[in-house]
């Protein structure tokens, strides 16, 4: 109940300190303008009539003020704060004493991530145990390419038949002995298979 009655006087000042500006101010305007000064007289020379021009009014109002308002600015308000040229000390480092260390693990892991996208998008992406594979190295293989189904050879059967097969399902490489090559094992199995691959 104090604090509103506090409040309360708090206001009423205010109210009566407004008051007392609103009555300086309307004073400052009823007040009688003064006189305007007899406005000075130029004197134009000319040939044929030589007469006084009264000059224009120095003092100027415009049509929409009252007469009475006098044209004044209101000095600026400043605001300052107060300059500390003390030191501030925090109580706590804003870096921790391991704040290196989490930066060279963090820089390993990048470097970590680095190398397995590397890997993943370069050529050693199946590792070097691929490359060995091939039977033939440096194997161009046309863009278009694809791999006929063959019938696969067990071993069996006549040789010199399926050699003609294959043959015919790559007749439109045969300019490519490296694909003819590369591609043979692809139309073998079994033991054909492993006899091959071993004497490669």
């Amino acid at each position: 109940m104090d604090q509103l009655e506090q409040e309360n006087r708090e206001l009423k000042e205010e109210v009566a300190r407004l008051s007392a500006l609103m009555e300086q101010f309307s004073a400052a305007q009823n007040q009688p303008s003064p006189p305007p000064a007899t406005p000075p007289q130029r004197i134009v020379i000319s040939e044929v009539v030589s007469s006084t021009v009264p000059a224009a009014n120095a003092h100027f109002m415009p049509n929409a003020m009252p007469a009475g308002l006098v044209l004044a600015m209101p000095p600026p308000v400043v605001h300052t704060t107060p300059r500390v040229d003390d030191t501030i000390y925090h109580s706590e480092p804003s870096e921790g004493p391991d704040v290196n260390e989490k930066m060279e693990a963090m820089n390993d892991q990048f470097l970590e991530l680095r190398k397995e996208l590397k890997t993943l998008r370069g050529k050693d992406l199946f590792g070097n145990s691929a490359a060995e594979l091939f039977l033939v190295p440096g194997v161009k293989i046309p863009v278009k390419f694809k791999v006929p189904d063959f019938e696969k050879y067990k071993g069996n059967t006549c040789p010199l038949a399926h050699l003609v097969m294959y043959a015919r399902k790559m007749s439109t490489q045969t300019d490519n002995d490296q694909l003819l090559i590369h591609y043979f094992q692809d139309s073998l199995s079994g033991a054909a298979l492993r006899c091959h691959v071993s004497e490669g």
